[in-house]
């Protein structure tokens, strides 16, 4: 039997979920580029609320119940109202999406236990449903901003804070900045390359410190301490200088601290460049100026990367991480909660020094900074705009292990510095805003967020499965409305994830569904990486190889082993559950089927992305060895016409 209350709780859902939609399809149209949304269109209440007010009436007709598709209706026009006081910038469909993502929870929770109460579920059921239904609502509000902070650039009119690079700055009041070039093992070549790039920087007023840490075959860093005698020869003086340091502790951070201490006294900003960037000319001159104000200690620029457009990995990868450094992070920016992020920054000398220096403990020695430089009551700029490109790890293994870091030292940072986070009576006394606080806590928990929401929903599928086959919870019969619900739902996240795209640069939808896959791949490391950070013991800091490799088949299942395994088992249990699926009823094996179907394909991109890696590696490997055989008889009939 149907409630009367579900029945009108029925027309709202659908109403919040189509108005979700319809916002989605407004935001897609007016954001025209990052920072580019289309202010007069923005601003236009009259269509988006129209078409608010149309879901409601096509909600209420294909529910027959008018009065909850009304309520909804209301409601959301009434939090769009809000949101637009609350925030001005914001378009009038970024209002309406803003409006929408609360509600369509606070619906949901009430509507799926009434559903459960119809379907007779035992109470024990139903009040650990309530319990974490309660756990849902009460995280709300930190997870909508969030979501209005990741959204930005896609529903922000106006900017408040700096969105572009400055003049150059070339004068005499140019400060001195120290360039900071942390080695291990690298390339000759690829460091030269990334000296000549800072050889070329229109700045006026810089020095350079390469340091070689611990590399322990000479015939890798003694080419670039030759190159560096080469450049300064070249411009009559010293500005390039060569340190082969050995042994020396902490990894990149030690090497940092190390340059810290000889640095020319002069120098009041410090740049860092991981080896193998190769930068603009006007990377320092774009950045410097913005120092002449005080409260400015660190301005970070994307990471970019060179030399993937013709490897479909490197693409897959490089697509992955542009979202997130083109249009996320620019978002975080303007709510002046900024982060370093390794390469391409550019922070105040004497603020690294008063913090003390950079940590070694930490997998994130770039981010972990950037929390005690704000904690003193600096900031921090953020640029969309690319000022130096790297090279994406080639193999799986590699770009796995490069995430691992990423992942586990935040979590690293999380363990540390929690108290900073926490609301300002209850935490520790420092000048980090509020927004830094919920952002910053939000990006170093999403890894222990994912294990535990992955390893629960699971638990309660298969407690759910193993109960209903055997007669101790009823048959799941999901109400007709749930599918446009669900439908509407997953066309509003593709829409907005294809438009996230769009604005990075990527324009192949190929490309996008590239990007998904090496996202996807990347669950188990990220997981693995939220235990490790939480411990207490201490993580090895692994550097990301620039040696060009073999292709090794061995190499990509050695290192997806994992998540082969466990995708496969994801395999094995949807194949069981159609077997028991007169047991446990159509709804439920369609359920439960799915929700494994989408949680397997994340482990088994693992071994896809892996593969796909060293194909392009022996690929490249055969072209190379054609290309050596093609020259060798070239040369054979050149000699014999000569003979």
């Amino acid at each position: 039997m149907i409630l009367p209350a579900r029945a009108a709780f029925d027309a709202a859902l659908l109403d919040l979920s189509l108005t979700a939609f319809v916002a989605t399809l407004f935001i897609v149209v007016q954001a025209r580029s990052v920072f580019g949304v289309d202010e007069e269109g923005g601003r236009q209440i009259v269509p988006v609320w129209t078409a608010a007010v149309a879901c409601g009436l096509v909600s209420a007709i294909a529910t027959d119940q008018g009065m909850g598709a009304l309520i909804a209706t209301l409601l959301v026009l009434m939090g769009a109202s809000l949101a637009s006081w609350l925030s001005p910038r914001l378009t009038s469909a970024g209002a309406l999406l803003t409006s929408v993502q609360p509600l369509l929870l606070l619906v949901t929770v009430p509507w799926s236990f009434l559903v459960l109460t119809e379907l007779s579920y035992p109470m024990w059921a139903l009040t650990l449903w309530a319990v974490s239904s309660v756990v849902a609502v009460a995280l709300l509000g930190f997870t909508v901003a969030g979501s209005l902070v990741r959204q930005a650039t896609l529903t922000h009119m106006s900017w408040r804070r700096p969105i572009a690079p400055l003049p150059q700055k070339l004068g005499r009041d140019a400060p001195m900045i120290s360039v900071q070039v942390a080695c291990y093992a690298e390339p000759p070549e690829l460091v030269i390359a990334t000296l000549d790039g800072i050889a070329a920087q229109t700045y006026p007023n810089f020095e350079v410190m390469v340091c070689d840490n611990n590399t322990k075959d000479e015939a890798l860093w003694r080419p670039v301490e030759a190159h560096c005698r080469r450049l300064n020869a070249k411009l009559g003086f010293e500005r390039f200088r060569f340190f082969h340091v050995a042994p020396l502790e902490g990894a990149k951070a030690g090497a940092l601290n190390w340059c810290l201490e000889r640095m020319n006294p002069e120098a009041k900003l410090v740049a860092v460049l991981d080896a193998d960037y190769q930068s603009r000319p006007d990377f320092l001159s774009r950045l410097a100026g913005f120092f002449d104000d005080p409260k400015i200690g660190y301005v970070q620029t994307p990471h970019d990367y060179r030399g993937y457009d013709a490897n479909p990995y490197l693409r897959a990868c490089y697509w992955e991480y542009m979202p997130t450094n083109k249009v996320v992070y620019p978002g975080i920016n303007e709510y002046n909660a900024a982060f370093t992020i390794g390469t391409m920054c550019v922070v105040r000398a004497a603020a690294i020094r008063e913090v003390g220096g950079w940590a070694e403990w930490c997998l994130t020695e770039d981010s972990e900074i950037s929390i005690r430089l704000r904690a003193i009551g600096l900031e921090g700029v953020y640029l969309p705009q690319t000022f130096g490109r790297g090279l994406i790890p080639e193999t799986f293994e590699d770009y796995r292990k490069q995430r691992f870091r990423w992942t586990a030292g935040p979590v690293q940072q999380l363990r540390r510095y929690w108290r900073y986070f926490l609301p300002r009576p209850f935490g520790q006394k420092s000048g980090i805003n509020g927004w830094s606080k919920l952002l910053e806590f939000q990006r170093s928990a999403a890894p222990i967020v994912q294990l535990v929401t992955t390893g629960f929903g699971l638990v309660m599928m298969a407690m759910m499965t193993v109960l209903s086959a055997a007669g101790v919870l009823p048959d799941v019969i999901l109400p007709a409305v749930a599918w446009p619900v669900l439908l509407s739902g997953i066309a509003s996240t593709v829409i907005l994830r294809w438009r996230r795209y769009r604005l990075s640069g990527c324009r192949r939808i190929s490309d996008m569904l590239l990007a998904e896959v090496a996202e996807s791949s990347l669950t188990f490391v990220q997981m693995t990486a939220a235990i490790a950070g939480l411990s207490k013991k201490p993580q090895p800091w692994t550097r990301t190889p620039k040696f060009a490799v073999a292709g090794s088949w061995q190499r990509a299942f050695n290192a997806t082993r994992p998540e082969a395994i466990i995708g496969g088992l994801h395999v094995l249990v949807i194949l069981a559950l159609f077997t028991i699926s007169p047991l446990i009823g159509g709804h439920m094996t369609l359920l439960a089927s799915v929700s494994l179907m989408l949680s397997g394909a994340r482990f088994l991109a693992a071994p896809a992305m892996a593969v796909l890696g060293e194909r392009e590696l022996n690929r490249q490997e055969s072209q190379a060895r054609k290309e050596a055989s093609r020259f060798a008889a070239i040369r054979r009939r050149t000699a014999f016409k000569i003979a």
